[in-house]
């Protein structure tokens, strides 16, 4: 992580705009200029979360651990799963092979764009009288042909269950056992909120960084972020070995 990371504030920021933040934070064109906010607010959340993931396994590999507690009464282990960013993209490149999402209802059918992280923003402050008049509402947005459809209520589930198909993960879950007792279990996954709080916790170490070499060196942040990663890291680790 580089000093521009300092900045981003995950405790106070509402998610949609934190996660586009991360991402003009951490992309660039390949004649290494800053690519357009815009350009991410009008991803689809799908491809937002993948990016997210692909920033996490930057630091960890290509594959991110995943660790769950077992929910069998008589065991409650903690076990870890390992996640595939190949197996992820392959999964997201099947259900991205059609831009649009279309549900069929005997003779009619729907169709949807998939959801974008500015709708998000602009679901984010809407006011609902309930879930279903939330799910409704954003449905009607995703409508690419709204104004020759007269929308049904009970179309509402097959079309969250359609989107949900076609961005696979918005709502991921995957079967995984108990190293220790073996149980089988479905695991339900927010992956935004996984790459966030391990964002977070990139950023939490790397404060902590910033203060060992600040206080060894008596060095403002700037001129320690004016020092190469490398020439960084070996301070640290001769900051640590004066401490043994």
């Amino acid at each position: 992580m580089y000093e521009n990371d300092l900045n981003l504030d995950f405790d106070h920021t509402p998610r949609p705009v934190l996660v586009t933040r991360i991402l003009e934070c951490c992309t660039r064109h390949t004649q290494k200029e800053s690519v357009e906010q815009s350009f991410f607010w009008m991803l689809p959340i799908g491809k937002r979360i993948e990016c997210l993931l692909t920033l996490l396994a930057s630091g960890t590999g290509a594959d991110i651990p995943i660790t769950f507690r077992c929910p069998n009464t008589k065991c409650g282990q903690e076990s870890e799963v390992k996640i595939s960013l190949t197996e992820i993209a392959g999964l997201q490149e099947h259900a991205y092979q059609n831009e649009r999402v279309v549900v069929s209802f005997e003779s009619e059918s729907l169709v949807l764009r998939r959801p974008t992280g500015g709708d998000q923003l602009e679901w984010l402050s809407g006011r609902y009288a309930d879930q279903e008049a939330a799910s409704r509402a954003m449905l009607g947005t995703l409508l690419l042909d709204r104004e020759e459809v007269a929308f049904r209520d009970e179309w509402l589930p097959v079309a969250e269950r359609a989107l949900e198909e076609k961005d696979p993960l918005v709502n991921f879950s995957l079967l995984v056992d108990c190293s220790n007792c073996g149980e089988e279990t479905l695991l339900e996954l927010d992956l935004e909120e996984v790459s966030l709080r391990e964002l977070r916790r990139a950023q939490l170490r790397l404060l902590a960084s910033v203060h060992r070499l600040a206080a060894s060196y008596h060095w403002s942040e700037e001129q320690i972020f004016s020092v190469p990663y490398w020439r960084r890291a070996y301070y640290l680790r001769l900051i640590e070995a004066e401490k043994n």
